[in-house]
């Protein structure tokens, strides 16, 4: 059976659907491709990881696509808030739903 072709734009539009997902936090490349293989958007596989690594690359490159955390080239520091009042008035934005209420498994 022939392996369907990888159709770049669909995934990278995907892609950028999952980090949109967890604004205002900002996720690695590597969850974005552990849940692109979850959904059965991309195999799980290293070369499939480098693609994807070069495809969302050259998409943010050209303002398509959202900055990721890069955890080798840059110092990621959680939030953080000078007092309670600063962090409440913040807090609103920050509102999610469990998307996985519901579910009778988890990944």
């Amino acid at each position: 059976m022939a392996r369907e072709r990888i159709r770049w734009p669909l995934v990278v539009e995907r892609a950028r659907q999952i980090v949109e997902g967890y604004a205002p936090l900002k996720v690695t490349l590597r969850q974005v491709m552990y849940r692109l293989a979850a959904e059965g958007v991309l195999p799980h596989t290293p070369p499939m990881y480098r693609r994807l690594s070069a495809q969302l690359a050259q998409a943010r490159r050209e303002g398509r696509f959202p900055d990721l955390i890069d955890t080798m080239r840059e110092l990621h520091v959680p939030p953080a808030w000078p007092d309670a009042d600063a962090f409440v008035r913040e807090m609103p934005a920050w509102f999610r739903l469990d998307r996985t209420v519901g579910q009778e498994h988890t990944l």
